[in-house]
């Protein structure tokens, strides 16, 4: 797919008779928004038969000159009669662009519980041993800033008071962290075990991806296992 499949789009739409602006982007967006999305558009707007607007998931950096593109804060007018002999001006005018990165803001997970290892579990654990009862989240950030992120445990128990924690994730970078070797400013465990939780992440400058894992072991010796991945569920 390129941008010069979708100028080749818009005049066969236009040869077909289809001119109402409205119309016409409703199609291209319906014929193309995934791969708009791969490219850090959120949406296409046709403003005259031969001008559109191109709505970016990112914040304007710099201002190249591309001939037939007017650049705005969080999105671009192209002029599709300039650029019909060079339809890929318009990637040129998206790297002018800070991507916000894929995913959202705000993630939770309503189903969290740490078991409590047994006394041989913690000791197996303690040298090295393999691995135990635990839960885990993983962090992905495709856009093109740092970001800062909140993670919030909600407990069930109303006798437990609700913790959290701050964590960084860098630009395309992720994290993975156990659950279960996050401390407190004492040192301590931050998560309690057996207590039912939900865990919410917040990110503060990007878009985010977050998926939970748990493993839990049983039995005489550990010798049962299962092992458990979810994605977040996200509001927006």
């Amino acid at each position: 797919m390129t941008f010069g499949t979708l100028l080749g789009t818009i005049r066969d739409y236009q040869k077909a008779g289809i001119s109402n602006l409205e119309v016409l982007t409703t199609l291209l967006n319906d014929a193309f928004g995934d791969w708009f999305a791969s490219q850090g558009i959120s949406h296409l707007a046709m403003l005259e038969t031969d001008k559109l607007c191109l709505n970016v998931t990112g914040t304007l950096k710099h201002t190249n000159s591309v001939k037939g593109i007017e650049f705005y804060s969080r999105f671009l007018v192209v002029d599709l009669e300039d650029v019909t002999e060079n339809p890929e001006a318009i990637a040129d005018g998206l790297k002018s662009y800070t991507l916000d990165g894929d995913g959202a803001y705000v993630w939770i997970i309503p189903d969290g519980y740490m078991a409590a290892l047994t006394p041989a579990e913690q000791e197996w654990e303690e040298h090295g041993g393999g691995y135990f009862s635990h839960e885990s989240i993983c962090i992905s950030n495709t856009a093109d800033t740092d970001t800062r992120c909140l993670l919030e445990v909600l407990y069930e128990d109303p006798t437990l008071d609700n913790v959290s924690c701050e964590f960084e994730v860098a630009a395309h970078r992720s994290v993975h962290y156990r659950l279960d070797k996050l401390k407190d400013e004492n040192g301590e465990p931050l998560i309690a075990k057996d207590a039912p939780v939900s865990y919410k992440v917040t990110s503060r400058d990007a878009r985010i991806v977050v998926q939970g894992s748990r493993i839990l072991t049983s039995g005489e010796n550990s010798m049962f296992a299962s092992f458990g991945t979810v994605m977040a569920w996200c509001p927006q």
